[in-house]
């Protein structure tokens, strides 16, 4: 009796790891898709206030308009060289929270890679959804 509820708890604990698991990898994947849209929506943001101080000739953005979003799971920062950008995002915790690190620019093409927790690079792939995975 001791060792069938032995090998029963122990199929319990197996049931459970996989179910863990298979939640852990549903928002690894819900935390990598909010996050392509989130930067590809700030992406747009960036370039209009861009394209906007061009066009006014006045060479200088309002960063009032800029703030950097949130993103679950994510560390979102953006980097502005002249007239160019780029929007980088990296799992919190690499693994547990993404694995996937992103990246866009002026051309609002998100790119995606596996970097193991380091940032994207702009000869990564664009970013498929669910094909990804």
């Amino acid at each position: 009796l001791v060792i069938l509820a032995a090998v029963f708890v122990g199929v319990l604990g197996v049931h459970g790891y996989k179910q863990f698991k298979i939640r852990q990898q549903r928002q690894i994947a819900d935390h990598e898709y909010n996050v392509a849209v989130t930067l590809w929506d700030f992406g747009r943001v960036v370039k209009e206030q861009i394209d906007d101080a061009v066009r006014r000739g006045t060479g200088v953005l309002d960063f009032t308009g800029i703030t950097v979003p949130h993103s679950a799971g994510y560390e979102i920062s953006l980097e502005v060289i002249g007239a160019y950008f780029r929007i980088y995002a990296v799992p919190s915790r690499y693994g547990r929270t993404g694995r996937l690190s992103f990246l866009t620019d002026n051309t609002l093409s998100v790119r995606a890679s596996d970097r193991s927790g380091q940032q994207a690079t702009s000869e990564d792939g664009e970013y498929k959804g669910d094909a990804e995975l």
